[in-house]
């Protein structure tokens, strides 16, 4: 009887296999403590070679891993991902994604990649970055939005781009200006008619009524986007200077009713 009880030694041994489970218990645990074992129990959940991982279970693995602090390796991926936003390095920001660098990742003043995108009016770089995941209404340490930005250096495609991507349009109102706003001083500009193409006219005046359908619509104003509408039909149909100068006379006439409407629903 000895020695069956010396053979049923190594029939126990299986008996004690739970105990990584709670070795990832703990790992967890480590992980909401800051540990770095709870870093390795992240890499260790992603490397796994099951089908698709539901994207609840991607989303928390993200941000814990935020929580924990990339690596030096990661943190250097983050930089270059601003730089190459604020150098408008388009191949190297689509490189940078593509590898999985996160987005949303800010300098030590709060600015992502959008923001310095968004300043620099690279629509091509911004529109990339939301595909990727960016926040357009993710704030800087002075509150600035990328919304802000754009605005702030007059740049009317990247609001477009910014606004189809679901940038809130209220966030404009912290530096007081809206795309409505914005519209007014390029088109007073505009209007001046300083050395401006026929073409470079029009494509101005097309930006400015794509960024404030996108507004209108946001807004919930239908009637007012088809006003707008109708403008860009007759923008298409122009084929000289005058024909555009009344097509920007008009637009600039329902920029400043619709100002004035604004006013008065504040009131």
């Amino acid at each position: 009887m000895e020695g069956g009880g010396a053979a049923a030694a190594p029939d126990a041994a299986p008996e004690r296999e739970p105990e990584p489970a709670l070795g990832a218990g703990l790992a967890l645990g480590a992980a909401a403590a800051g540990a770095p074992l709870g870093y390795l129990h992240v890499l260790w959940q992603r490397e796994e070679p099951a089908g698709k991982i539901p994207a609840r279970r991607l989303r928390r693995a993200a941000r814990l891993h935020r929580r924990l602090g990339p690596t030096g390796k990661e943190t250097h991926a983050l930089k270059r991902l601003r730089e190459a936003a604020n150098s408008n390095d388009l191949d190297t920001v689509q490189q940078l994604l593509e590898d999985g660098t996160d987005p949303c990742a800010a300098d030590d003043k709060g600015r992502t990649a959008l923001h310095f995108a968004s300043c620099n009016g690279n629509d091509h770089i911004v529109q990339l970055l939301l595909d990727h995941g960016a926040d357009p209404n993710q704030r800087d340490g002075l509150g600035n939005t990328p919304l802000h930005l754009a605005a702030c250096t007059n740049h009317v495609p990247v609001i477009t781009t910014l606004l189809r991507g679901g940038a809130r349009v209220d966030a404009l109102d912290r530096a007081g200006r809206t795309p409505l706003h914005l519209a007014k001083s390029k088109l007073n500009i505009l209007q001046e008619g300083l050395s401006h193409s026929l073409e470079a006219v029009r494509l101005e005046v097309k930006q400015i009524i794509q960024m404030l359908r996108e507004y209108l619509e946001r807004l919930g104003r239908h009637e007012q986007k088809e006003q707008l509408d109708d403008l860009c039909s007759r923008l298409q149909m122009t084929s000289t200077k005058e024909q555009v100068d009344e097509v920007t006379d008009l637009l600039a006439s329902f920029t400043s009713l619709s100002l004035q409407m604004q006013k008065m629903e504040k009131r």
